[in-house]
C-alpha cells in the first residue's frame, strides 16, 4: 500500500514537472512570436538602411516557422479559439474579403500570399484573446515591450550609426527598426501597455513605471509627431479613466472639463489650423500626406467598390501607383492612412465592413467603464491609439503587424464578453455584475 501511494506521488510530481515545462515552452513561444511581429528582428537583421526597398528572401522565409508556431499555439487552445472567432463574425468577414479579392486583383498571386499572411496575423490575435485573460495578456505584452524599450535605448547608445538617423531626420532615434516612426509607434503602444499593466498590478509598479518613462523618452527621441500626440492622448485618457473609476464623485465635473477641452481644441484647429500645426512642427500638408491622399482619391474613384486587390496597389513600379509616384516625384511606399489603404485594397466593401466592426468595438470598450474591471484601461486605450495611428499609418488589416494582432485580441475579447479583471475580488461573468460598484479599490 505504501509502495502504491509512493508510486502515485511520483507520477503526480512527474506530471506536474512536465506540465510546468510545457507551460514554460508555451510562454517562450508566445514571447518570441510577439517579438517577431513587432518588426524589430526583421528591422535589425533583414533591412539595408542604404536601400530600404531591397528584398531579403530570408526575411520572407522566416515567417513560415512563425506561422507554424501560431498554428501550434492555436491548436493548443482550439475550443477557446473557436469561441472567440465565432463571436467576431464581422472581423472574420473583413479578413475573408481580403482573400476573396484575389478574384479581381491586378496581381492575384501577390494578393493570396499577403492575404494568407493577414489571416495568420489575425489568427495570432485571436489566439492571444483565447489563451489569456485580460491580465495575462497585458502582463505578457508588457514584458515584450519592456525588452524592446530597454534594448532600443541601449542600442541607440551602443550603435548610434545604426540606431539613430544620420542623414534624413538627422538625430532622430529609430532603434532596431528602419525608420523613426516605427520606433515612435511601438513605444507609444509600449507606454499604453505599461500604464495598463500598472493599473492591473500596482505591486509591479517598480518595473512598469520606469519602463513606461523609457518608452515616453524614446517617443520624444524619435521626433515622431503622431506618436507624441498619441502618447499625450493616451496619458490624458488614462488619467480621466482613473478619476472616473477611483473617484465617482468627480465623474460629472471631469466629463464636463474633458468635453470642454476637446471642444476648444477642435475649435482652435478649425479657426487657426496653421498655428496649431506649427505647434507640432507640421504644415497644412502634414509633411506631404495630404498631397498623397488627394492623389490616391483619384485612384479610388477608378475602382471604388472592390479596389485593386489586397496588398497589390504599391507592388509594381509601373502599376496603378505609378502615376501617383510620378505626380509627387518620390517613391511613396504606402498611403500613410489605414482607411485609404484599405479602400485601395478592397474598396468600399472592405472599408465599410471594418468601419462597422471598429465602431462596434469602440462602443463595447466604452461600456466597460460601467461594467468592466481594470481591463477597461487597456480596452479603451488600445482602440483609441489604434484609431489615431490608422490616420497616418497603414495599420488596418495589416499583415505581419503587431498593432493589428493586439487590436484583434482586444476586439475579440470585447465581442466575446470576456470576464472583467478585478484585483482582489472574485471573478464574475460580464453580465452578472451590478452596474455600479465601489471602485476605490479598482
Amino acid at each position: 500500500m505504501v509502495t502504491q501511494t509512493y508510486s502515485h506521488e511520483n507520477l503526480r510530481q512527474r506530471n506536474y514537472a512536465l506540465g510546468s515545462l510545457l507551460h514554460g515552452i508555451e510562454n517562450a513561444l508566445f514571447f518570441f512570436v510577439i517579438l517577431y511581429f513587432s518588426g524589430a528582428i526583421n528591422g535589425l537583421f533583414f533591412t539595408d538602411l542604404n536601400d530600404l526597398e531591397r528584398d531579403f528572401p530570408m526575411a520572407r522565409l522566416m515567417w513560415y516557422p512563425v506561422y507554424g508556431i501560431v498554428l501550434l499555439l492555436g491548436f493548443r487552445c482550439l475550443p477557446q479559439l473557436t469561441r472567440v472567432a465565432i463571436f467576431s463574425p464581422i472581423l472574420i468577414f473583413s479578413v475573408l474579403v481580403c482573400g476573396v479579392s484575389m478574384l479581381w486583383s491586378i496581381e492575384p498571386g501577390v494578393t493570396i500570399r499577403r492575404a494568407i499572411a493577414l489571416l495568420m496575423t489575425t489568427l495570432f490575435g485571436l489566439v492571444l484573446a483565447a489563451r489569456y485573460d485580460w491580465n495575462g495578456l497585458v502582463q505578457r505584452l508588457a514584458i515584450v515591450f519592456g525588452v524592446l524599450a530597454v534594448f532600443s535605448l541601449l542600442f541607440g547608445f551602443i550603435d548610434p550609426a545604426r540606431g539613430i538617423h544620420n542623414e534624413i531626420h538627422h538625430g532622430a532615434w529609430r532603434g532596431p527598426w528602419s525608420e523613426k516612426n516605427y520606433l515612435g509607434s511601438q513605444m507609444t503602444r509600449g507606454l499604453v501597455v505599461m500604464m495598463c499593466a500598472f493599473a492591473m498590478k500596482p505591486s509591479r509598479g517598480w518595473i512598469w513605471i520606469p519602463i513606461g518613462l523609457i518608452c515616453f523618452t524614446l517617443v520624444l527621441l524619435s521626433t515622431s509627431k503622431t506618436a507624441l500626440l498619441a502618447c499625450l492622448a493616451a496619458i490624458g485618457l488614462f488619467i480621466v479613466l482613473r478619476i472616473f473609476r477611483r473617484f465617482p464623485v468627480l465623474r460629472i465635473p471631469v466629463a464636463y472639463l474633458f468635453l470642454a477641452g476637446t471642444t476648444v481644441l477642435i475649435g482652435l484647429v478649425l479657426v487657426a489650423p496653421d498655428m496649431m500645426l506649427e505647434l507640432i512642427g507640421k504644415d497644412r500638408t502634414l509633411t506631404g500626406r495630404t498631397d498623397i491622399w488627394d492623389a490616391l482619391l483619384r485612384s479610388i474613384k477608378e475602382k471604388p467598390y472592390l479596389g485593386y486587390g489586397y496588398g497589390v496597389y504599391w507592388k509594381e513600379q509601373l502599376g496603378p501607383s505609378y502615376y501617383v509616384r510620378l505626380q509627387l516625384q518620390w517613391g511613396i511606399p504606402s498611403a500613410h492612412n489605414g482607411w485609404i489603404e484599405t479602400w485601395l485594397s478592397v474598396g468600399l466593401l472592405g472599408v465599410s465592413l471594418f468601419a462597422l466592426h471598429f465602431i462596434w468595438t469602440f462602443i463595447l470598450a466604452l461600456q466597460r467603464i460601467r461594467r468592466g474591471g481594470s481591463e477597461t484601461y487597456f480596452a479603451i486605450l488600445v482602440v483609441v491609439v489604434f484609431f489615431v495611428f490608422s490616420l497616418s499609418e497603414s495599420a488596418i488589416l495589416q499583415q505581419n503587424d503587431l498593432s493589428w494582432a493586439i487590436f484583434v485580441a482586444v476586439s475579440a475579447k470585447l465581442f466575446a464578453f470576456e470576464k472583467p479583471y478585478w484585483r482582489n475580488k472574485p471573478r464574475e461573468n460580464y453580465f452578472t455584475q451590478k452596474v455600479w460598484r465601489p471602485v476605490s479599490r479598482d
